[in-house]
């Protein structure tokens, strides 16, 4: 099998400052470096001898931490030295500087903005796939994010916009917001609504439905998808169970940059451990995520806000997602291409064509076919399958790590990669399974990452299913079971059928069990 020549993208850059003089009052703009077109950002503004407090900035619109900069602001702030910093998501490099106010004299400046790659351009493009509503524009904020697709809890409902027209055309196309999007106790339901039978009360049951009862609802809405926002959650065992998932949220709030979290708050932590620093969490929701990976569950992977983003800025977590086509009768390999629509955005995303991160951004194919695509074998064939990466970095790396079947396949750091020629050995494939590859970032705060959907392997029509990552979910379950005890009787037996299925199902799945770990 032919597979294109590697490209390899390995920018580590450190922000250059940049320093002026004003006085009274600056005007800051901000502009593409690649041809000097007025561009919308977001900017983070700090008083020198105070570093660590942001400062709010009159007539414009609050971004998270920091504010939007649409093309240019004027600032006018108490005499004082001040620092900035202008971020427009991953694919630009940060551009900091420092200026000084004075009250006699008046000032304008433009910050250019390096762009280190371009995801659009090559096939990829992002979104984030839950967003708190909000009465700041979203679609300027994801402007300054350089995001393309957004899915609210609820209807955007914007203030207007110190000076810009409602209809003066954002430059920054395509941007897709759907409005559709629910949160119940850590799912996440898309396109439901109650106007089609589904309602807050079920008066047979006694009480607001439950999580997994709104699982089994969604199976009557035409369209409807089902994620899991809180992977955490006891429950679960119970909601993979139920076989309506159709997507997990592998990064989402419990990554944030306002705040770090050591614990997880709402749900079950890993047992036998301490979350000793912010990195944990995002570690352990990864696990969980390939112990459903090698239980044989082929659910993609999510990326987004999430219901409790706090502060930061939309599109931190975010999914990239790419379609591809084949050349018939030819040996050329497959283009990569961007969807073109919402609705070709989210059929890719459900079918695991992605790349969730926050940070590091990759352009992958194994054997030549983007993440989702099914290699299948019979026999004793061997299917021999050769990763491929373009990667793109701001940060430090800690490793690049390509995942087969749950064990490692290839470390290296980045500079062992590059030395390599960005060469990663093949895969040599004779059993059902799975491969992803995922970059990890020396970033202090929190687990900052970027990881691949699966690709799967398929031999003779068979899932790979391991009795360690049944037995993961059977603990989890029986945990929760311990949880649900506290319940008074009558709630309680809301919860006993669905525990059952779930037991049966876990059950199941240990009986087809065909490699120990």
């Amino acid at each position: 099998m032919r597979t294109p020549p590697l490209g390899l993208i390995l920018l580590l850059l450190t922000p250059a400052p940049l320093g002026w003089s004003a006085g009274g009052s600056l005007t800051v703009g901000a502009r593409e470096e690649a041809d000097g077109q007025a561009t919308i950002t977001r900017m983070e503004l700090v008083r020198a001898d105070s570093p660590s407090r942001r400062l709010p900035v009159r007539k414009a619109v609050p971004a998270g931490i920091g504010v939007v900069l649409d093309r240019e602001l004027e600032l006018s702030l108490p005499d004082a030295a001040y620092q900035f910093r202008m971020i427009r998501g991953p694919e630009y490099r940060i551009v900091t500087g420092t200026f000084a106010l004075e009250r006699t004299s008046l000032d304008a400046h433009t910050v250019d903005l390096p762009r280190m790659v371009d995801m659009l351009q090559r096939g990829w493009t992002s979104g984030d796939c839950c967003v708190s509503p909000s009465a700041a524009s979203l679609p300027l904020r994801m402007a300054s994010e350089d995001l393309h697709l957004a899915a609210t809890l609820g209807h955007v409902g914007a203030k207007p916009i110190p000076g810009r027209d409602p209809d003066e055309p954002l430059g920054h196309e395509p941007i897709w917001i759907r409005e559709d999007a629910r949160h119940v106790d850590g799912l996440v339901f898309y396109g439901m609504n109650e106007s089609e039978g589904f309602a807050e009360q079920d008066e047979a049951a006694g009480g607001a439905l439950l999580p997994v009862e709104w699982l089994i609802a969604s199976d009557r809405v035409e369209g409807a998808r089902v994620a899991v926002e809180n992977p955490f959650a006891w429950a679960l065992p119970v909601w993979l169970a139920s076989e309506r998932i159709d997507g997990f949220f592998l990064l989402g709030d419990w990554l944030r940059l306002d705040r770090q979290q050591l614990s997880v708050r709402h749900g079950r932590g890993p047992r036998g451990a301490s979350l000793g620093d912010g990195k944990s969490i995002g570690r352990f929701a990864e696990r969980i995520y390939w112990n459903m990976l090698e239980a044989g569950l082929r659910i993609p992977p999510l990326a987004g806000s999430g219901n409790d983003a706090g502060r930061s800025p939309v599109g931190y977590n975010r999914l990239y997602v790419a379609e591809s086509s084949t050349h018939e009768g030819s040996d050329k390999p497959l283009d990569v291409k961007p969807v073109d629509s919402a609705q070709q955005w989210w059929q890719a995303a459900w079918q695991g064509k992605s790349v969730a991160t926050n940070g590091p951004l990759l352009c992958p194919k194994l054997a030549g076919e983007i993440p989702g695509h099914v290699f299948r074998g019979n026999g004793s064939e061997e299917l021999i399958l050769q990763p491929e990466l373009n990667l793109t970095v701001r940060d430090p790396v800690d490793y690049l790590e390509v995942m087969h079947n749950g064990k490692v396949h290839y470390s290296a750091r980045l500079d062992e990669f590059a030395k390599a020629g960005g060469v990663i050995p093949p895969i040599h494939a004779r059993q059902s399974g799975w491969v992803t590859i995922r970059v990890v970032t020396l970033f202090e705060d929190h687990f900052r990452a970027a990881m691949t959907a699966p690709w799967y392997i398929e031999f003779s029509g068979q899932p790979r299913v391991t009795k360690a990552a049944v037995e993961f979910f059977q603990t989890w379950l029986g945990d929760y079971e311990q949880q649900l005890k506290r319940l008074p009787p009558q709630e309680l037996r809301r919860h006993v059928r669905y525990v059952r299925a779930a037991r049966n199902f876990w059950q199941q799945r240990a009986e087809i069990a065909t490699d120990p770990d």
